[in-house]
């Protein structure tokens, strides 16, 4: 059974505090509705790639990620806080776009799934 690194640790305590500090305590009416859905730590552990999805129009989302951006010593100072680490990595906020890819594959494939499929007048014979 392979032990965890304590990089996977931090990576997976950080996407958890971080989601939390966004749910309790940053208190930003343009942040919208964010998920957390990665985190990515650099070997040094100084920095992090925080991935995120949000709902809404496209000016909506646009407006989460600035209001991330600018609440980003807030949210590391709070960071900080909760993690028992001697350094705070660096926070970088960035769109997760796997999740829009997902979406489009689905719709290719159920395009895919109706050109497929036989027609309900043809069988009427």
């Amino acid at each position: 059974m392979r032990e965890f690194k304590r990089q996977d640790r931090l990576k997976d305590q950080i996407k958890r505090e971080v989601a939390k500090i966004l749910t309790y305590t940053i208190k930003a009416p343009k942040l919208g509705f964010v998920t957390i859905t990665d985190v990515e730590l650099s070997r040094d552990l100084k920095f992090a790639k925080v991935f995120y999805s949000a709902m809404g129009t496209s000016i909506e989302k646009a407006e989460s990620g600035r209001t991330l951006e600018r609440t980003r010593g807030v949210i590391q100072a709070e960071l900080g806080k909760r993690l028992q680490i001697r350094q705070v990595p660096i926070l970088s906020f960035h769109v997760d776009k796997s999740l829009d890819y997902g979406e489009k594959i689905d719709a290719l494939l159920d395009e895919i799934k109706k050109e497929n499929e036989p027609d309900d007048d043809s069988q009427d014979s």
